[in-house]
């Protein structure tokens, strides 16, 4: 796991990103001083000492006192790990309350914004989640220029959409790589066309009575519907550009 991710990660405990990152410097460098902490993190010694307080109190970091000068290390990762336990706790009792709750759903489609790749990643994540076993995907277009972090993680996720045994049907745009098109073939229950003409930075996914309409430019933006009947009458769309298209033609190099 890269550092920038565990310092994220630590801020999810409530710490600031000035506090996660000197707890991770005393860790890495026991018996370390607040100037050394201060000089290498390129901080305010007032800062790192506001720091070291913290996480102090909080039991993360501990204290010795060698020839008059404050030297800190890591107190281990049993109050870590139980700060990390208390919070998953606190997240399943929050999700078991607002499950008891009764949520009135809106009677018209349900219609959201989605900024950055996150969010869609979420989103996508949650729907395949919530289908059956052997549901189907729908995807029209898939641009070519996608950011390679994006195109790795559609690798994943199809990963795990194979491992619910969920059929994809997916019309790639005309200017996709060749590499990218193989990748999907010999992915399981998966079924590739590609569109005669199309280098548009838009693509449609139907996840059942969902769907997504995610456009790239300088950031993401995913409009997420849920509303039956707009989803099936993307999927009449989708079964007319399906017939109207055809297997990609992959010459032998």
């Amino acid at each position: 796991m890269k550092k920038e991710k565990v310092i994220k990660s630590l801020t999810s405990l409530g710490f600031s990103l000035v506090e996660s990152s000197v707890y991770l410097y005393v860790a890495s460098n026991p018996e370390t001083t607040a100037g050394e902490i201060a000089k290498n993190l390129k901080i305010a010694r007032s800062k790192t000492y506001e720091a070291l307080n913290k996480l102090t109190t909080a039991g993360l970091v501990s204290k010795i006192n060698k020839k008059q000068v404050n030297r800190y290390y890591s107190a281990g990762t049993s109050i870590l790990k139980g700060m990390y336990s208390k919070q998953m706790e606190n997240a399943k009792k929050s999700i078991q309350y607002i499950s008891n709750l009764d949520i009135i759903l809106p009677s018209g489609p349900n219609v959201r914004l989605i900024e950055g790749v996150e969010g869609y990643k979420i989103i996508k994540e949650t729907f395949v989640s919530e289908m059956k076993n052997g549901s189907e995907v729908l995807i029209v277009g898939s641009p070519a220029k996608l950011d390679y972090g994006l195109i790795k993680y559609f690798e994943t996720f199809h990963k795990k959409r194979m491992q619910k045994n969920m059929t994809l049907r997916i019309i790639f745009n005309s200017d996709v790589s060749r590499a990218r098109i193989e990748r999907a073939l010999k992915w399981k229950n998966t079924h590739v066309k590609c569109l005669p003409k199309n280098d548009s930075p838009a693509w449609i996914e139907i996840y059942d009575k969902r769907v997504l309409i995610s456009i790239v430019s300088d950031k993401m933006i995913t409009i997420v519907i849920t509303a039956p009947s707009i989803s099936t009458s993307f999927k009449h769309y989708f079964e007319l550009l399906w017939k109207s298209t055809k297997e990609p033609q992959l010459s032998k190099q």
